[in-house]
């Protein structure tokens, strides 16, 4: 913003400046009491002292933003303070709406897949939030087989894409040695197709392990040949998925500056299993938050965790959480994640 000093000369204000003359006018706004320095030092975090404070408003007055009553020691806006303050409002409420719509197109971009949904959404909160995120799918052992599509890769490569009915998608690799024609090995994805649909990873893998032993007359020898290699690949999918977002930003706080802390912060994400049994067990609706001791894990005992739990048509399909230190900024976190999870959440449930 630009005024005229005494002079008649052009400055910008300095944004320290704009901080403290909107956090008086909302304060007189609120209470209909002239403001001091010491009340704005108590009240917001200014990041200066009440002494810069109390410059900073003799300058302010200076420039005709403010004026002083004469039975009081505080300030109180003029019509110039409450005209920035409307323009600072105006212009935040345009930047936010094109913000979220910024953030919704994006996000619903990435509606394809259900793990690249939950990435991307727990990277975006990262950003608005300016903490770490999680990102978890849940235990793929529950969900169930929606289709199965085989894609070659190489003359004996074979990509598996399998889709299970929570939108959670696995694409295991595997070799079927000689190789297999394209016609047979859409033959053999009909088939399991068919078989398959419907059936957890668990079910499919007992089917299969039951349609090895069976005579060959019952599936071609081609079908036979890709089995094995198959049920080989889905025993070593993972069972769990977890994913972080901004684990740099631990250092925006200054307790992290402490070279211990920030190693067992780190410490702590590096135990994968542990942080998705904590987060996993979480199975309400909504948002749930524990905080410090209330964390069953000793390495999150200095830490809030908060998270939305994602479910469609009842059924669980992830988990975002932003984790940080105890004294987290609790009414700016709670409303990004409320507003991230609502619209993921919409967007499954009119996707899956």
């Amino acid at each position: 913003m630009r005024v005229l000093t005494k002079r008649g000369e052009s400055m910008k204000m300095h944004d320290r400046k704009l901080k403290i003359l909107y956090a008086i006018v909302k304060d007189y706004i609120e209470t209909a009491d002239a403001v001091g320095s010491r009340t704005l030092s108590k009240k917001y975090n200014l990041g200066v002292s009440a002494a810069t404070i109390r410059n900073e408003m003799a300058d302010l007055e200076e420039l005709g933003y403010l004026t002083q009553p004469y039975t009081s020691s505080g300030r109180v806006p003029s019509d110039s303070a409450y005209r920035e303050y409307v323009n600072y409002i105006m212009a935040l409420k345009k930047k936010t709406s094109q913000r979220k719509h910024d953030i919704e197109s994006n996000v619903a971009s990435k509606i394809g897949e259900m793990r690249e949904l939950l990435h991307y959404s727990s990277k975006i909160l990262s950003e608005i939030t300016s903490y770490t995120t999680i990102a978890l799918s849940p235990h793929i052992e529950g969900c169930r087989v929606e289709s199965i599509q085989f894609v070659k890769i190489s003359s004996e490569m074979i990509l598996a894409i399998i889709v299970t009915d929570t939108g959670v998608i696995r694409k295991p690799v595997f070799r079927i040695i000689g190789g297999i024609d394209s016609t047979t090995l859409q033959k053999i994805t009909n088939l399991l197709n068919y078989k398959m649909k419907g059936l957890t990873l668990r079910e499919v893998e007992q089917l299969l392990l039951r349609e090895i032993n069976r005579e060959a007359s019952e599936l071609e020898k081609a079908t036979i040949k890709v089995l094995p290699e198959l049920l080989k690949t889905l025993e070593k999918i993972d069972e769990y998925d977890i994913m972080f977002n901004g684990t740099a930003n631990i250092f925006n706080f200054p307790e992290y500056n402490d070279v211990v802390r920030a190693k067992a912060f780190f410490s702590m994400l590096e135990k994968k299993q542990a942080m998705y049994n904590l987060i996993a067990a979480i199975n309400n609706d909504g948002i749930s938050i524990s905080i410090g001791k209330e964390n069953d894990f000793d390495e999150a005992k200095e830490c809030t965790l908060i998270t939305a739990t994602l479910k469609n048509d009842g059924n669980i399909v992830g988990w975002l959480t932003v984790i940080g230190p105890t004294r987290m900024e609790y009414t700016k976190v709670l409303k990004d994640i409320r507003y991230v999870s609502a619209f993921v959440n919409e967007l499954m449930n009119h996707k899956y």
